[in-house]
């Protein structure tokens, strides 16, 4: 059996949980500083009292705590690695790089990069990957798999990530945020709850599929517009004329810079 333990609970670190629930080949354990016991009963996995004492229990550690924290625990990082140097980590973290989470660890310690969208929870997620030069091609191959069962997965360069981070990671909250709009509308229109929010629901589930069924893209889904002079293309042009787009994108790329390391 694989023992995974967690180095932080927030909200991404509880969706893998979730996703890998019901495994039995993986054992899950966490730690966190403020709420792990919490977490864990929580979660029906294991809690840990010490980050060496879940370092010790695992095979493999999933480092989730926020990147402010993480000077506070360097210390405790750099002995657990030289205590049990095989323990292999995947960082959580946007904008720490690779070759800064090696100099906390030390050059036996082999780390990788995982940014999951919170999807994986219901293991229809999606996960950018990025691996250091060298790293061993199975290490690579269970890392990626383990991620495969909580989604798509793919890999990518590690200054790539910071895109993955803002456009996958936080693509989510877009998507909550149009869902949001749509049902609020439906409500505004004399429309009851349940109806509003099933079709604000079943609209991007559809579209989403469709989009995968017909391997298109957005804009080339002849479904998803109406004939001309239609409602849809009147829709769509007042959202180009209101700078919709290059606000979205500007959201992206506020999002892309705070994921990205500093030099």
């Amino acid at each position: 059996m694989l023992s995974i333990g967690f180095i932080g609970s927030g909200n991404i670190a509880q969706a893998i949980i979730k996703g890998w629930r019901g495994n039995d080949e993986i054992n899950q354990l966490v730690y966190s500083k403020n709420n792990g016991a919490k977490v864990a009963e929580e979660l029906g996995i294991a809690s840990r009292i010490s980050i060496l004492e879940l370092w010790q229990d695992s095979d493999i550690v999933l480092l989730a705590v926020p990147k402010s924290a993480l000077s506070e625990i360097q210390a405790q990082l750099n002995m657990a690695a030289m205590v049990k140097p095989s323990v292999i980590v995947t960082s959580l973290i946007d904008g720490v790089s690779l070759a800064e989470l090696q100099d906390i660890f030390g050059d036996q310690t082999i780390i990788s990069r995982a940014v999951p969208n919170i999807n994986v929870s219901t293991r229809s997620g999606y996960t950018g990957l990025s691996f250091p030069e060298g790293i061993d091609e199975e290490i690579r191959g269970a890392i990626a798999m383990l991620f495969l069962e909580l989604g798509r997965v793919d890999e990518f360069t590690e200054e790539q990530l910071p895109a993955v981070s803002a456009i996958a990671s936080a693509g989510p909250a877009y998507v909550a945020a149009l869902a949001d709009i749509l049902a609020n509308t439906a409500l505004e229109n004399g429309i009851d709850v349940q109806r509003a929010v099933s079709m604000a629901e079943q609209t991007l589930y559809g579209t989403a599929t469709t989009m995968r069924q017909l391997q298109q893209s957005p804009n080339s889904i002849e479904v998803a517009a109406s004939p001309a002079d239609g409602g849809t293309e009147a829709a769509l042009e007042h959202l180009a004329e209101g700078g919709f787009v290059e606000l979205l994108k500007d959201a992206i790329a506020v999002a892309q810079d705070k994921s990205t390391p500093e030099k």
